[in-house]
């Protein structure tokens, strides 16, 4: 492929000037940002290499050890959740908040959140890989105790260090985007934390009179996100971290126990918010590359600063939807249904807005069509349409026959890998040739990745759903003969997906050893 310059100018928008940094930091952050991508792409690697020998398994092509499988399916789940896809995004908003002049002020939180996590990571791989640890990612408390001899409690209470780690890895990553989004950038009136919190919140959009910045420029309206999820996810991470830290109590003490109760409140406090750790970086990247290649403002910004304080308050309260069935006591059932279903729907309003937004945005405008818009257009279609089957978990009636089925598998990978993890990779397309002042190596091989995630990932998850909604159950090493014929018929759309994420893999390795631009680095690029 041709290696010639190429020159696409960056629109000037009225809410993002482009403000200029110092070498320093420009370079300091652009390393930690390349260090978190490709080690997050190294652990999608492992963890996708481990959920084909999960799915082939079921499919009864190379049958694996049951004790195996389960401990696999739990590395798996942190791996590909949390320590790509969550890790990747997380080091995302570092050059997002340094593009809009929101640099981190200081780096030892950054590399804290990056070591914790990636011995974090390497602690699960070696207690579930080695130690045999299988209980799921999600603990599923007390069952981590009662292994029938497949793992040691030595093993739960290893694992739970392990996770424990990518909790801190978290903690700290929402301290540094609080300190970044705090600092002197955001032009308070005021020097009041609080006060500067709420303005990276967009309030002084929705109330000028209460909340005031000292100059003309407002929060850009990634930063509000972006704020939303470092709140979120530093207050609920807290309750998993301390059931993390009685789990390894109890390992060392095995006359302590847990309310099982309470120890699945802790861990869902924790267990549905970890889904925005994807879901709000997502739309943080979306809200900055979208108006660019659009080459106009975000629309209806206003409305989506009120759907986002909305967000702000909601996700705090949703665990419990993922407990509706859990409780014998028929009239704290009714409560908690009472609570949690209201506000399961209302944190939707985050998300259809921002949706309407994006999509009234690139409307009749001069879009720009490249391997990183592609697939951001292609992630926000697969957010909503796995929000649609979102709507349907939440509602208790539907759950009474989708709970713990294929179907709730089938969401969670149409979710997280046809809608996140789409954006995801179409961020990375963008971000290559300003990390590495290079073109992207192939559009044409951008598209065959395209396309085979869409074909392939799409028949992957039908082969999930439609057994689902037939009451196929989820986590079963060997699954009842009835629903083999869908086990066997996602292998062919497992490869091509495989196939297609190794195409692109192999584009972003060679746009990063290919030819460096020879013109002025902030004028090429993809946006």
């Amino acid at each position: 492929m041709s290696t010639e310059a190429r020159t696409v100018s960056t629109p000037a928008l009225p809410y993002d000037d482009s403000p200029v940094l110092d070498e320093a930091t420009i370079k300091k952050t652009t390393s930690i940002v390349k260090r978190y991508m490709w080690t997050a792409t190294l652990f999608l690697v492992i963890a996708g290499i481990l959920g084909v020998v999960l799915r082939q398994s079921q499919a009864d092509i190379v049958r694996t050890d049951d004790n195996l499988w389960y401990a696999l399916m739990t590395a798996h789940g942190l791996g590909a959740f949390v320590a790509w896809a969550g890790f990747f995004l997380m080091g995302s908003l570092y050059w997002i908040l340094m593009r809009l002049g929101f640099p981190l002020r200081t780096y030892i939180f950054a590399e804290i959140s990056y070591w914790s996590m990636v011995i974090g990571t390497l602690g699960i791989v070696w207690t579930t890989v080695i130690a045999g640890f299988g209980a799921s990612w999600v603990a599923l408390y007390p069952l981590p105790f009662y292994s029938q001899g497949k793992w040691s409690d030595a093993a739960t209470g290893w694992f739970s260090f392990s996770v424990l780690l990518a909790g801190v890895s978290i903690l700290t990553w929402c301290v540094a985007l609080i300190v970044a989004v705090t600092g002197p950038a955001i032009q308070s009136s005021k020097n009041g934390w609080l006060y500067k919190v709420g303005l990276a919140l967009g309030l002084a959009t929705l109330w000028p009179s209460r909340f005031k910045h000292s100059g003309e420029r407002k929060a850009p309206y990634p930063l509000i996100p972006i704020t939303v999820i470092a709140i979120n996810m530093f207050l609920m991470t807290l309750p998993f971290a301390l059931l993390l830290v009685l789990m390894i109590i109890q390992s060392i003490d095995g006359s302590f126990t847990t309310d099982p109760q309470f120890a699945k409140n802790l861990l869902w406090a924790f267990g549905h918010p970890v889904v925005y750790l994807l879901l709000f970086p997502v739309v943080a990247n979306l809200y900055y590359f979208i108006p660019r290649y659009a080459k106009r403002p975000l629309i209806a910004g206003r409305v989506a600063v009120l759907a986002w304080f909305v967000a702000l308050i909601t996700n705090c309260f949703l665990w419990a939807h993922h407990m509706y069935l859990d409780y014998p006591d028929e009239g704290a059932q009714w409560l908690l249904n009472t609570i949690h279903e209201p506000v399961t729907f209302a944190i939707v309003l985050a998300s259809s807005v921002s949706i309407y937004a994006l999509s009234a945005t690139i409307f009749k405008s001069n879009f720009t069509w490249n391997a990183g818009s592609k697939f951001m257009i292609a992630g926000i279609f697969g957010w909503l349409t796995a929000g649609f089957q979102g709507v349907l978990n939440a509602d208790i009636q539907f759950n009474t026959v989708l709970h713990n089925t294929q179907w709730v598998v089938g969401h969670f990978h149409h979710m997280a890998l046809l809608g996140m993890g789409m954006v995801l990779m179409g961020v990375f397309y963008a971000v290559l040739p300003h990390l590495y002042h290079k073109p992207i190596y192939s559009e044409a091989l951008a598209d065959i990745h395209l396309w085979g995630m869409l074909i392939g990932g799409y028949g992957w998850v039908i082969c999930w759903l439609i057994p689902g909604l037939e009451g196929a159950p989820r986590r079963w090493a060997v699954e009842p003969e009835a629903w083999d014929v869908w086990t066997k018929a996602s292998i062919p759309f497992l490869a091509l997906l495989v196939i297609a994420i190794a195409v692109g893999l192999y584009n972003y390795v060679r746009t990063i050893t290919g030819s460096p631009f020879t013109v002025d680095v902030e004028r090429v690029a993809s946006v």
